[in-house]
């Protein structure tokens, strides 16, 4: 699963998807990765994905039933 998971992130990468943050009536940030993924709170500041080098995904964790994935990555540079 997670090489499968690495794998598309490297894909959405490449593909360089647009990256947008909306707010909830509850003030709520929720970050959305084009289509695929929306995550409250997120704290991606990118336009798109391709603006990422050096994305790293450790071992996705399973808590309260619930998938989650810690990332970290750098800016590309200019």
């Amino acid at each position: 699963m997670t090489a499968a998971l690495r794998a598309a992130v490297a894909a959405a990468v490449a593909d360089d998807l647009p990256v947008f943050a909306r707010y909830l009536p509850d003030g709520r940030r929720v970050v959305h990765l084009d289509a695929p993924h929306s995550a409250p709170r997120g704290g991606t500041h990118v336009r798109g994905l391709g603006d990422l080098a050096d994305v790293e995904l450790p071992t996705p964790k399973v808590k309260k039933g619930r998938i989650r994935v810690p990332c970290t990555a750098t800016h590309r540079s200019l």
